[in-house]
């Protein structure tokens, strides 16, 4: 789970895994930071601390940055002004070394320094910072955490973020929202047919004893999850979330019965 984020736990083999085959996805191969569940085994360490494949992530953590649009575009920006601060320099030296009116050269040089410096902008440090803190406290109050004030620019570009694993982004709990009957039409005002299916809220299916399919689709999908009960667990059930969350719908929908039935 630490590496893959699944929660159901993987098969280890002593056969030799195919050429090529990602060190991830190997059966022969337990990693450092993993956990056994049951069984023994005899094993010969390869690699340790960086060299594992949770060192390697970590390492690559480390080291990888990305830099943002935004960065890209100050860095460009103060080149930029480098270069006109440069030729304004040199123009005013220029200029003042051709005047009609004779000058020493310190105060040559000062004149040049002085149209070189006046180029300088002093305020875009602390003006970007200011906006980027203005930018992190409004996503604050969206309940945005942001660790790095530069990622700031990056975030504010997203529209939707979507994450594909259950316990990755999230607290690893999934629920059942939803029953659906493949039948032609609905039959009841509440009970809306989309697609040619019956959709019924868990809570909802309880009021649908009389319905022969109904029953069935609830005992079928009790019975064939993979949950178990224990008392000790969140919910009175423990296993993978998404059969947790299929036989909690149950129960919801039978009224409290569905660890009994089973």
């Amino acid at each position: 789970s630490a590496l893959t984020g699944e929660s159901m736990p993987e098969p280890r083999t002593s056969q030799a895994s195919p050429t090529g085959l990602a060190q991830v996805e190997a059966r022969n191969v337990a990693f450092s930071g993993t956990v056994v569940l049951q069984g023994k085994m005899l094993c010969v360490v390869f690699g340790t601390g960086d060299e594992t494949l949770l060192g390697q992530i970590a390492a690559k953590i480390r080291t990888a940055r990305t830099r943002s649009s935004l960065e890209i575009q100050i860095e460009h920006f103060v080149h930029l002004i480098a270069f006109v601060a440069c030729g304004v320099g040199l123009l005013s030296l220029v200029a003042n070394v051709l005047s009609p009116r004779k000058r020493c050269l310190a105060e040559v040089l000062e004149n040049a320094a002085t149209a070189f410096f006046a180029q300088v902008p002093e305020g875009l440090l602390p003006t970007v910072t200011v906006c980027l803190m203005i930018a992190s406290q409004q996503m604050a109050q969206r309940k945005v955490l942001v660790r790095k004030i530069d990622a700031i620019e990056t975030l504010g570009c997203v529209g939707v973020l979507c994450s594909d694993k259950t316990g990755t982004l999230t607290s690893g709990k999934m629920t059942a929202t939803d029953f659906a009957l493949p039948v032609p039409t609905a039959i009841g005002d509440e009970q809306a047919a989309e697609e040619g299916l019956l959709v019924l809220k868990p809570h909802g299916c309880a009021g649908s004893g009389e319905r022969e399919d109904v029953e069935a689709l609830l005992r079928c999908t009790a019975l064939n999850t993979a949950a178990k009960v224990d008392a000790g667990a969140p919910g009175g059930f423990s296993g993978s979330p998404t059969e947790v969350a299929i036989v909690v719908g149950c129960q919801e929908a039978w009224g409290g019965e569905a660890g009994g039935g089973r």
